[in-house]
């Protein structure tokens, strides 16, 4: 029995001869009649307490992550981290990455500025010589023009009607081929211009790729913002970055924890969680230092169950309790931990075993000896744990109750099975 539970046990037992005993702690009442025995118990009042045990690890409230640089644009390869657990200064080198593709990159975007001005160059050279063609078809067109504007035939005294006919036609063909040219010359002008603008397009791509290899080459090494203990990330199986790992920018490396700030991160089983909330006292202690039990409140509970283990179908609930007062000293992430959490807490309370407490019809009731024998009675309940119930009503100090329902007519086979299921049940 848990918490500060203390009480008298009595077993009363009749036989033919009518003699009694009554026996301190657990003892036998003898009377007359056929043999009848039943374990009771008095009820007292006394201190409760519902506790749970728990355990998990230390960790850091605060921590400063160290990251893949933002700078690296695409997947890089860890070649050299430093080790799990070490001691690192501030400026010291925590992780490096191989700069291969980086440099194989850096090539390729050099290679392709070069292709890209080449053509350039190729373009303005074949756009100026079109251009110069364009230029003799206009000045061709021009002067057909004006020659024929200057020696139009329009004397229809001296010239046929045919020829002067034939002159206009001439006139205006000529004023087409001009339009024509100068068309040409600006549509040939503008394809010329697109044509380098999307070069130079190509250009600025191939820049941007050097700058970006640049950048990735500078931002390949990681170092330690501020001196700490170096905690490596693990991942959903718990392992911690390989070298030749292939990794994205801002993929997680390590983090330092703040040793100012740590708090335990315990797992309560979801059927022990019951009262479980923030702010409750509990009791923590570090299993390299079982001798000290460290104060701490309840700062936060998961909101929902989940399985510790993969694969395993038990569910707990997450709990981060807080130191009171400031950290130990000495303390380090990962450290394992168990801990004691009170989940409730009665000065005085009448308290009774839960064996003793069935369920009928929606209410709890228990068996009270009288001069009749056992009598069933309604009782309220109040705060409860595995073993013991609080009653808040129903009951007297000084009463004595059956551990179980005897066996009358009030104690039928449905009344015996709800006891059984209390007798075993969990904490509400």
């Amino acid at each position: 029995m848990s918490g500060r539970f203390r009480g008298w046990l009595l077993v009363a037992a009749r036989t033919p001869r009518g003699c009694v005993f009554a026996g301190l702690a657990l003892g036998l009442v003898l009377g007359c009649g056929e043999p009848d025995l039943s374990a009771t118990y008095r009820v007292e009042r006394h201190g409760f307490e519902h506790r749970v045990t728990a355990e998990g690890t230390l960790k850091a409230a605060t921590t400063t992550p160290l990251t893949v640089p933002p700078d690296v644009q695409h997947t890089v390869r860890l070649a050299w981290v430093a080790a799990d657990g070490s001691l690192v200064s501030e400026g010291e080198l925590v992780a490096r990455f191989d700069p291969t593709s980086m440099e194989e990159r850096l090539d390729q975007g050099q290679d392709d500025l070069r292709s890209a001005g080449l053509e350039v160059d190729k373009s303005r050279v074949e756009s100026g010589s079109k251009m110069a063609e364009f230029e003799t078809r206009l000045e061709v067109a021009d002067l057909e023009l004006s020659h024929a504007e200057k020696f139009q035939k329009t004397d229809d005294d001296v010239f046929s009607r045919h020829d002067i006919i034939v002159d206009q036609i001439d006139g205006k063909l000529a004023a087409e081929r001009k339009a024509h040219a100068e068309d040409s010359r600006q549509t040939r002008q503008s394809l010329s211009q697109t044509e380098i603008d999307l070069l130079a397009i190509k250009q600025r791509k191939a820049q941007l790729i050097i700058d970006q290899a640049q950048d990735g080459l500078a931002a390949l090494e990681v170092r330690a913002p501020h001196s700490g203990i170096l905690s490596l990330t693990r991942n959903w199986r718990g392992e911690v970055p390989q070298i030749g790992a292939e990794m994205w920018r801002n993929q997680g490396i390590a983090e330092i924890p703040d040793l100012g700030t740590m708090e335990a991160e315990v797992f309560v089983l979801e059927a022990d969680a019951g009262g479980l909330a923030a702010d409750k006292p509990a009791l923590v202690m570090i299993e390299s230092h079982p001798e000290v039990r460290y104060p701490a409140k309840i700062r936060r509970v998961d909101a929902v169950a989940k399985p510790r283990f993969r694969g395993s179908p038990v569910q707990y609930f997450g709990v981060i309790l807080a130191f009171e007062g400031e950290p130990p000293s000495g303390l380090k992430p990962g450290q394992r931990v168990q801990a004691a959490l009170t989940l409730d807490a009665v000065a005085d309370a009448l308290v009774v075993p839960r064996q003793a407490v069935s369920q009928t019809g929606g209410s709890a009731r228990v068996f009270v000896r009288s001069n009749n024998g056992f009598e069933p009675r309604t009782i309220e309940t109040g705060a409860s744990s595995l073993g013991l119930v609080v009653v808040t009503a129903g009951l007297e100090e000084g009463e004595i109750i059956a551990l179980s329902p005897p066996n009358t007519s009030d104690g039928s086979e449905e009344e015996r099975k709800g006891v059984s299921a209390l007798a075993v049940g969990l904490s509400p």
